[in-house]
């Protein structure tokens, strides 16, 4: 794998929407996550609550979200997962054009599911309201290290007070990749900044999934609103 900061390799929005193109989505994960599993809770303070889900795809946590009574708003680049995650899951949904950002609002009929197919550099509170929750698994390690801050901008944006968000890292074999996603507590309490704590919840091993794909570790951190 190149060097991440070789600009040829940078993963754009064109290259995201192609790989969603293919038959097997490697980063994909049809079974809900590790660390998911662990420490939703830290996050589902209360009942009813609105998760975002930045990145989405068709995660499948989205759906064990709202089959908890929860509602959820996802955020995507790509058409094809939104499809997808609505179609694969028996939900009834329709599509909206989006007024004021270009895009498109995919809506169950039940209101309970939103997926905003859209820039998310565009995105803002007066689209989507304000969020209890955050569950972040490939938003914030996806973004190229020159925008990670003006990602984390646009996340500590939408955070309602009292809002945890759940931002997991993959980290990857340093022998074999030459990548650094991932960031430090201190580097995340220095970009969410004044009003935000930060916990740094585990590291545990990388599942055999993403091993096959020269990762060795995962890593969890909770940010909150205070």
């Amino acid at each position: 794998m190149a060097h991440h900061h070789d600009q040829q390799h940078k993963m754009t929005v064109g290259m995201w929407k192609e790989c969603w193109n293919t038959p097997n989505v490697a980063f994909h994960n049809p079974n809900l996550n590790e660390l998911f599993i662990k420490y939703h809770d830290k996050m589902l303070t209360r009942p009813g609550m609105r998760i975002f889900v930045p990145l989405c795809g068709k995660a499948v946590e989205m759906k064990w979200l709202v089959d908890q009574g929860h509602k959820v708003v996802g955020l995507e680049a790509a058409p094809v997962p939104c499809k997808a995650f609505f179609e694969e899951n028996n939900i009834p949904y329709k599509i909206h054009e989006m007024k004021g950002i270009h895009g498109e609002k995919y809506e169950s009929l039940d209101h309970n599911v939103v997926i905003y197919c859209c820039d998310f550099f565009l995105f803002s509170k007066d689209v989507c309201g304000e969020i209890d929750g955050i569950w972040d698994s490939g938003g914030l390690n996806s973004m190229d290290v020159e925008d990670q801050d003006k990602y984390i901008h646009r996340i500590r944006s939408l955070m309602g007070k009292g809002c945890v968000n759940l931002t997991e890292f993959v980290n990857f074999d340093k022998s074999i990749v030459d990548i650094t996603w991932s960031m430090t507590k201190e580097e995340l309490e220095r970009e969410f900044g004044e009003g935000f704590k930060v916990e740094d919840i585990t590291q545990m091993d990388a599942p055999k999934r993403l091993k096959d794909q020269s990762c060795d570790s995962l890593t969890l951190f909770a940010i909150t609103k205070t």
